[in-house]
């Protein structure tokens, strides 16, 4: 099963931390022959006191829309050095709310994992934080600190429900693209193990290994190569010790559906995509079901 990333939709507010996640959009897009969207938006101006005048709000708008201009042009150029289709847009209203008006089916979205507060800028950090409760499509976050994209060694979680199989479907596309390693990592969740019996853990374990080398299996069908992991513990922590352990330079994880449900009890310290995308040193794509296997990921179109 192959997945087609028609664009990859890049959210920019011009800052340090968005120009880091046009470097990789611009890298993905290569690799992935798709087309590049850049979006900016413009925010809605807040009155700081009931006597603001309407030339002050104006002159807010005014200064909003030039620098959501700003970002999508620095990211225009870029394109053009990097030979890569690109088509921009400004969009009025907050952030959050413009990003998801804007992707559709077919889309990746990038987001930089920090961004800069105010009128006219992305509020990437809070768009991330919203985007990632319910993800419309695949969503890439990138963090400020990010090196070179090459994405040659691909972290991806093998969970044993319907998002894993979306995410593991486009971690391989994305392996098979830059011709690089897939190193997928099965969790048996402590407490499972904790109170299961000797037996029904081995089962577990068993499940485990299964899982992985049904994802090796596949990418070798694509000539993929993939390495394998196993591990027993708090699935977000494994996660985020596979990557440092493996030199991963990317992490997939699909959300949503049952998994999520049964991971319920991590809530309180945020959901596993959560805390791995707060504190991945690399970029982390989360991905919805469906996303993979031709569905449609929601209602929302292409605008």
């Amino acid at each position: 099963m192959t997945v087609s990333v028609e664009r990859v939709v890049l959210a920019t507010d011009g800052s340090a931390s968005a120009a880091t996640a046009a470097a990789h959009a611009l890298f993905l897009a290569r690799v992935l022959d798709a087309s590049l969207h850049a979006v900016s938006a413009t925010g809605t101006p807040q009155s700081s006191a009931t006597e603001t005048t309407e030339t002050e709000t104006a002159g807010a708008s005014a200064s909003a829309a030039f620098e959501a201009e700003e970002a999508v042009g620095a990211v225009t150029r870029r394109a053009l050095l990097a030979g890569v289709r690109l088509t921009s847009e400004v969009v009025g209203g907050p952030a959050a709310t413009a990003v998801e008006r804007v992707v559709g089916d077919g889309d990746l979205l990038v987001l930089g994992r920090h961004g800069r507060s105010g009128p006219g800028r992305f509020l990437v950090g809070s768009v991330a934080e919203r985007v990632l409760d319910a993800p419309p499509v695949p969503t890439l976050v990138v963090p400020w600190a990010s090196p070179r994209p090459t994405y040659r060694r691909v972290a991806l979680l093998a969970a044993d429900e319907a998002p894993s199989a979306s995410a593991e479907t486009l971690a391989r596309r994305i392996a098979a693209a830059t011709r690089g390693v897939l190193e997928p990592l099965a969790v048996v969740d402590e407490r499972d193990a904790e109170t299961a019996s000797r037996e029904a853990r081995r089962t577990l374990e068993t499940e485990a290994r299964a899982r992985v080398n049904a994802v090796a299996a596949a990418a070798a069908r694509d000539a993929v190569e993939s390495g394998g992991t196993v591990r027993t513990g708090v699935p977000a922590t494994e996660l985020l010790a596979h990557v440092k352990r493996t030199g991963a330079d990317a992490v997939v994880l699909g959300v949503g559906g049952d998994d999520e449900a049964r991971l319920a009890g991590y809530r309180a310290a945020g959901t596993v995509a959560g805390r791995v995308v707060r504190h991945a040193e690399v970029p982390t794509l989360v991905v919805p079901p469906s996303a993979g296997d031709g569905e449609t990921s929601g209602p929302r179109g292409r605008r």
